[in-house]
């Protein structure tokens, strides 16, 4: 296939861009000699202006490699010579520079900065910028947030920490799925996903593994990256700061940024960390003699007798016997083992920060599965004396293997309690009596699934000062993310009632994803009077390749054969190759007036491969305005300590679809006595093109108290239009739909509030909290002709999109016990489409977090709980089969209709497929609204105690221990297993505890 390329790029831009980086004089790099001085020691402390010692305080020498830190009690020794100049720096106060002046002891009194915002460094992606002096919504957590939580996945770590970021974890088994929605759900059918950016480089967000439908859910990419290795991670939200990312940040972007070396002598970091697992709450089934109850009344109602073909767990399997489903199979313990080293250091001019990790976790099934990552990374920063030159190298690298079974098998915990056991007398799988009428469950445990991931981020950052003010800068990253799967279904797990049409088999599946991008800039900062100017200009150039090949192979003759592909007797396989091509230029320009008026103008011209000629460019851009009123006159000294009002407006696009969507597309038939045809699969369509997000925001910034109470709210409104669905075509076509452009408007809407707040600062207790709520609300505005298309009995104008079209259910008919449901015509009966109302959505009512952090002396307490009001699936429909048919069920359908007059909400027992109730079931298990109901929880996420050891019993070393607990509390209404992800039935999250030690070399 022709690979789709943009007109207007050379491709020699890259190529020349980086030689003329290259060719730059070394010279510059060379640092002179240092000169040798006579040293002495000198000794002091470190207090803030309330006399309080100050922990943490970087203590280095002005123009010399040499630095410390002081300790728990603020104090410090570290050599020096006479006319050194000491530099005293910590967030949020004022740095001090103290001559040594041949004194043997320098007593500090660091001064808070009332603007304490104004240290504090966010990256914003292609720039930084100062906390205070943000005109766009950007939302942060850093290491120290990161460290207290035993999680493999950075979105494990931001859950409930950031407003207007809901994400949602899939699955509990190590290595799974995370979905992450951030401000809302802005394409009906195009990607909603983030761009992640790793170090500067674009990280893909889809699946990682080869398989994207098995216990997984596909994996998450992030699993590959070693969360202890994470500086920090900056979400950018609003049209301000995602406008610079064009396209690519139309549904936000996730800045993730890894730990750098600093200057000082060279420490060793040594973690070590182990734990265990397990479900923190199981639902409420129904025990034996109550089962027995359920299953005889169900015949007595229908009439039926009981015989070995309808009633095997009622004769043929033993009646006395119960098993607890869930505590058998999805209630073991899960084993936690995390090694960490890392080695830093450098001086003034280079440097570096190498090491790595080892992760193992076993799950909570039966047998032996689970999960390793063994990641390293290095990175190199140098800059030239004068520092000019600046030049920075990272790497980072993780081979993940995860060797699970095929299937989840958490469904099977609504097996009858009366069920056989798993093995027979002879150690083999049972199929119970009767010749197999025991769907085993432990049968899956042999249909194993590995996957085999190997992730690489690379990436090189040249800058250089060409004139004062002007710098010219130049990134170039690469990515490769290789996947190869395997899926076995042994002899051994097929039913023996199956084997007529079922047969071993294997399918070998190999995903390569290969990305660079090369990305050169100018930077050019200027005063103008009382006002700072700075403008950025560049241009992307992006590849990313995606290869796959799979293979299925059956007809083998043993179960030890079938990972070996020659051994099979067939053999059948799919491969295929896409190549994604993306260019763009971007600018940037901010002014700055006297600290307090700032204007931030951004725009980008973007070029995708994955549309047709003559649609691939479009622009976007935005624009961002901050007053920060605390500077006026007439608010100076007063209770406010900061204030600032921001608003921005701009536009984003949207391309998130398959590549070569714009192409006729073909596909090879089943070869015939060794010829093959081909056969159309998508019809030719250039015509469409990008969707586009427009963002509204305004916000208000405080600061009370010296800042010890700061609050933000803001309010936003996202509208994407020009949608990307699959328009609908006639069957005499031969194809279902064609890619094209809707004017359907979807709109989102939220209100975002964050408190923090210090509640207690003392000289050896100190405590604060930190909460944020977020409202979101989605909604349909507009979609012409939706009621012919084929989405007019899923989506409704003036709806969320997360809605279902549901019967209305109206409760049980007291005479009969027979769910009924609202008849919209009026025809006298209830059908589908016609009677389907857009009643209810599964969503997100609003959603936060709160955290505690607490500190006395050298312990630390972190506490953070994680709140949703959220609607989701009804338990009492987890089990898809209706009450009275051999699979257990909640204990609540014992409260079912037994006479006429009874009140309930569930029907008479019934194991008829063609009952009354079991007709309602079904109607109301795909189309009644009563399968939805509230799904609320507040969960206590993270849970943190930890000591620092004081340093007077230490030599040379620092040290901490700590245990660290996740998932410990869920408090909801919800009777299922989790109410987080209640759309099936798969493992929940697990509750972990672990406990480590952390020394420092």
């Amino acid at each position: 296939m022709k690979h789709a390329t943009l007109a207007g790029f050379p491709c020699w831009c890259p190529i020349t861009i980086v030689l003329i980086f290259l060719s730059l004089p070394v010279s510059l790099i060379a640092s002179p000699p240092l000169q040798s001085t006579a040293q002495h020691q000198i000794t002091g402390t470190v207090t803030d202006q309330e006399g309080l010692p100050l922990a943490g305080v970087n203590i280095i020498i002005k123009d010399r490699e040499a630095g410390t830190m002081s300790d728990e009690n603020g104090k410090y020794t570290m050599a020096v010579q006479d006319t050194d100049i000491l530099i005293f720096s910590f967030v949020g106060f004022k740095m001090q520079e103290v001559a040594v002046a041949g004194k043997t002891d320098v007593h500090v009194t660091m001064q808070e900065d009332i603007m304490a915002l104004e240290g504090v460094e966010v990256n914003a992606g292609y720039y930084t910028v100062k906390e205070r002096e943000r005109t766009g919504s950007i939302s942060r957590i850093n290491a120290e947030d990161i460290g207290k939580q035993p999680v493999s996945n950075p979105l494990a770590a931001m859950q409930g920490r950031m407003p207007g970021v809901y994400i949602q974890q899939n699955t509990g088994v190590p290595g799974g799925d995370f979905n992450i929605q951030i401000r809302g759900r802005n394409s009906i059918a195009g990607g909603n996903a983030p761009l992640y950016v790793v170090d500067g480089v674009p990280f893909p967000s889809e699946p990682s593994s080869a398989f994207g439908n098995l216990i997984t859910n596909g994996g998450n990419s992030l699993n590959g990256l070693d969360v202890n290795n994470i500086a920090s991670i900056e979400v950018l939200k609003d049209a301000d700061a995602t406008a610079i990312y064009g396209s690519r940040g139309a549904n936000g972007v996730v800045l993730i940024t890894t730990k750098k070396g600093s200057a000082g002598k060279a420490s060793l970091d040594l973690n070590i960390q182990s734990g265990t697992g397990s479900v923190g709450r199981f639902m409420d089934l129904l025990d034996t003699g109550q089962y027995l109850q359920m299953r005889r009344e169900a015949f007595a109602n229908d009439g039926v007798e009981p015989t070995p073909a309808n009633a095997r767990d009622l004769l043929l399997w033993d009646t006395s016997r119960y098993t607890d489903w869930q505590k058998k199979l999805v209630g073991g313990t899960s084993y936690l083992t995390d090694l960490r080293g890392a080695v830093s250091g450098g001086n003034a001019q280079t440097s570096f920060r190498f090491g790595g990790g080892y992760r193992k976790e076993t799950t909570v099934f039966p047998g032996d599965f689970g999960y390793r990552k063994l990641s390293g990374f290095l990175n190199l920063t140098h800059r030239s004396e004068d520092n000019r030159f600046r030049a920075e190298v990272s790497v980072n690298y993780a081979a993940e293997d995860n060797n699970l079974m095929s299937r989840d098998i958490t469904s099977f915990i609504f097996l009858p309690p009366v069920a056989p056991p798993v093995y027979d007398n002879n150690g083999n799988l049972n199929w119970g009596p009767e010749g197999g009428s025991f769907n085993n469950p432990y049968s899956i445990l042999r249909r194993t699934y590995t996957t085999g991931t190997d992730n690489l981020i690379g990436n090189v950052g040249l800058d250089y000062e060409f004139l004062p003010g002007l710098r010219a800068k130049v990134g170039m990253g690469y990515t490769s993310i290789r996947a190869k799967d395997v899926q076995v279904t042994p002899w051994s797990s097929i039913h023996p009632l199956s084997l007529s049409y079922e047969e071993a088999n294997s399918t070998f599946g190999n995903k390569n994803t290969k990305t660079w991008i090369v990305e050169p800039r100018l930077e050019y900062a200027k005063t103008i009077g009382r006002g700072e100017l700075r403008i950025l200009a560049g241009s992307t150039f992006q590849q990313t390749k995606n290869e796959s090949l799979y293979v299925y192979a059956s007809g083998f003759s043993s179960d030890a054969l079938l990972e070996d592909v020659a051994s099979a007797g067939t053999i059948r396989s799919n491969s295929g190759y896409s190549e994604y091509n993306y260019h763009a230029v971007f600018g940037r320009v901010n002014f700055n007036w006297d600290s307090r008026y700032i204007l931030n103008l951004t725009g980008r011209r973007d070029g995708s491969s994955r549309f047709g000629p003559g649609k691939r460019f479009a622009g976007f851009g935005a624009v961002g305005l901050a007053w920060i009123f605390s500077e006026e006159r007439f608010l100076k000294n007063s209770l406010l300590s900061f204030g600032k009002l921001r608003a921005s407006y701009g536009t984003s696009g949207n391309d998130q679809i398959g590549d070569y969507g714009y192409l006729d597309t073909y596909s090879s038939t089943v070869p015939y006595q060794d010829h093959a045809g081909l056969y159309p699969t998508r019809l030719f369509n250039p015509g469409y093109g990008w969707e586009v997000n427009k963002k509204l925001e305004i916000a208000l910034e405080l600061g009370l108290a010296h800042n010890r109470v700061t609050l933000s709210t803001a309010w936003f409104r996202n509208r994407s239009s020009n949608q990307l669905v699959g328009l609908s075509l006639p069957p005499v076509t031969g194809f279902s739909s064609i890619q094209a452009n809707l004017p359907a408007l979807v709109q989102n809407t939220g209100i975002e509030i964050a408190l923090h707040t210090q509640n207690i600062r003392s000289e050896d207790f100190s405590w604060d909290t930190s909460v944020n709520i977020t409202i979101p609300r989605n909604k349909l505005l507009e979609y012409p002709g939706l009621e012919n298309s084929g989405y007019t009995n899923t989506y409704a104008i003036g709806k969320s999109l997360n809605i279902r079209k549901t019967f209305r259910y109206t409760g049980i008919e007291p005479q009969t016990g027979i769910y009924r449901f609202e008849d919209v015509n009026g025809d006298g009966r209830v059908s589908y489409p016609d009677d389907l109302q857009a009643i209810k959505a599964i969503e997100q009512d609003f959603f936060g977090g709160m955290h505690n952090s607490l500190s006395y002396k050298g312990l630390q307490l972190d506490v953070f709980f994680q709140f949703v009001r959220q609607t989701g699936n009804t338990s009492l429909f987890a089990t898809r089969s209706v009450p009275g048919t051999s699979v257990n069920q909640p204990v609540e359908v014992m409260e079912r209709w037994q006479q006429p007059g009874d009140v309930s909400n569930v029907q008479p027992f019934t194991q008829s497929a063609s009952s009354a109730q079991t007709i309602a079931f079904n109607q109301s298990l795909f189309y009644g609204d009563n399968t939805i109901g509230d799904a609320s929880f507040i969960r206590l996420k993270t849970v943190s105690l930890s000591y620092t050891v004081p340093a007077r019993y230490l030599s040379g070393m620092k040290a901490r221990v700590y245990v660290q607990g996740q998932n410990l509390l869920t408090i909801t209404g919800y009777s299922g297993l989790d109410p987080e992800y209640s759309t099936s039935m798969r493992l929940p999250p697990l509750q972990m505890l672990t406990a480590g030690v952390q020394l420092t070399l």
